[in-house]
């Protein structure tokens, strides 16, 4: 295994300044580290802008690297589910990658989860944050395939969460490809490759360590976007169970033993009784509504997309339009409070005597309202909700997500008009479809 040598990586300590894009940007500190990069947080000493660099290790090969990776990200740019690139530059002879800075990825997210979920395996997420999780990750697969281009890399590392747009990213593009001219290279991780993935890599081992004139056997057929299909099924298997779906040598070259014998439609796969088994063991909330059909409809959208066959997997639009999709969960609580946005919903905003009252009533709680929530940033709109569902409650809309971070951390448990306050985040897509226009606001 190639070792990380400290000197052919960027080192850039915290409090360290560099300067790029016409401004100077202070290190805060290094939020990750792969084979071929370091990614670090900075910020602007010119108004507080923060973003995230990606800087390559300095080998003529990771210049490559760096070059292949802004080639993948021109072909697809330009979907809410990729995080954005914002520029490049060159340091010290390392090159670097600019992109908006995220909040965390899903390996990440299970901690948060594990602090705040009290039960026997705390690494699993309910079922909305699931949903959530899938969702987003299909709707990004579905542009990307559109395009004739495959990621080829996605594991829980590579899906992180903006809060400042309140939906998952997927980043690092590096082993992507244009589906019909794969690279001469190895793809995705470990835990999260398909059989033919697997066929496909151990050719290419094979290959770079025959010796000269050495007969291979014959290239196999090239990976298609039904790879990625396969990764997503593994990440929202672990994400509902909490345990990773398949180990490193779990997964064989070509398939599972009942998916080779072609002659035989009778045999299952053998990914529909390891799911079903493993999906069985899962505490289940009985308090959600049909929530037995939801399983069901999670199960059966898991077995299809962990087909050995990788013609027998569903599209990412295909997956979109499963029957999972049909039922609309709400976030619980906790939910609410793990994945941050620029939406604060506040509780305990009003009683039920006001919510019969004046105009002036409403006028004077939002102004009370915009007064406490502006010490923390800029405050874009305060809605007071009128139907029953939403009774009691304020929805403010910030400029900034870290400001609505800030604020949600400051006024939970402040007293307001005489009653503690209950502060949550709340999903952006939800305050536009449902919250807009239902009340007073300003």
């Amino acid at each position: 295994m190639e070792k990380h040598t400290p000197e052919l990586f960027l080192d850039l300590s915290e409090g360290a300044v560099l300067s790029f894009m016409g401004q100077s940007w202070r290190i805060i500190r290094c939020r990750g580290m792969g084979r071929c990069a370091k990614v670090y947080h900075a910020v602007s000493s010119e108004g507080g802008a923060q973003l995230a660099i990606k800087a390559f290790r300095r080998e003529e090969k990771y210049r490559l690297v760096f070059i292949k990776e802004i080639r993948n990200l021109d072909a697809v740019y330009m979907n809410r589910h990729i995080a954005s690139v914002l520029g490049s530059f060159t340091h010290k002879g390392h090159p670097c990658l600019l992109f908006e800075l995220l909040e965390f990825n899903l390996k990440e997210l299970h901690l948060k989860n594990a602090a705040v979920v009290e039960t026997t395996n705390p690494n699993y997420l309910s079922l909305y944050l699931v949903q959530r999780l899938l969702e987003d990750i299909m709707k990004c697969l579905q542009h990307v395939h559109a395009r004739g281009w495959v990621h080829a890399d996605l594991k829980p590392a590579n899906v992180m969460w903006c809060a400042q747009e309140g939906c998952w990213k997927v980043i690092d593009f590096g082993h992507s490809f244009q589906e019909g001219h794969q690279d001469f290279s190895q793809i995705q991780s470990f835990c999260y490759q398909s059989p033919e993935a697997k066929t496909w890599n151990a050719f290419i081992l094979q290959h770079s360590n025959a010796p000269r004139g050495r007969k291979l056997s014959d290239k196999p057929q090239s990976c298609t976007s039904a790879v990625d299909i396969w990764s997503v099924g593994c990440i929202v298997a672990g994400a509902f169970t909490g345990i990773k779906l398949y180990e490193q040598g779990d997964v064989v070259p070509g398939g599972c033993q009942q998916c080779r014998q072609k002659d035989c439609e009778t045999l299952k796969c053998e990914c529909e009784p390891l799911i079903e088994a493993i999906i069985n063991q899962r505490p289940i909330d009985n308090h959600i509504p049909k929530i037995n059909d939801i399983v069901t409809d999670l199960r059966d959208l898991l077995i299809q997309m962990l087909q050995c066959t990788f013609e027998d997997r569903p599209t990412a639009s295909a997956c979109l339009q499963h029957s999972f999709f049909t039922h609309k969960l709400k976030p619980s609580y906790k939910d609410l409070l793990l994945l941050p946005t620029r939406i604060l919903q506040l509780d305990n905003v009003t009683n039920d005597q006001e919510k019969g009252g004046t105009t002036g009533d409403y006028t004077d709680i939002i102004d009370d309202l915009r007064e406490e929530c502006e010490k923390f940033g800029i405050v874009r709109k305060i809605v007071l909700p009128k139907e029953e569902e939403n009774k009691n409650k304020a929805f403010v809309e910030f400029e900034d997500a870290l400001d609505c971070e800030n604020a949600q951390r400051g006024l939970v448990g402040r007293q307001f008009d005489g009653k503690p306050l209950l502060a949550t985040f709340y999903p952006i897509d939800d305050y536009r479809s449902q919250i807009l226009g239902t009340a007073g606001g300003c």
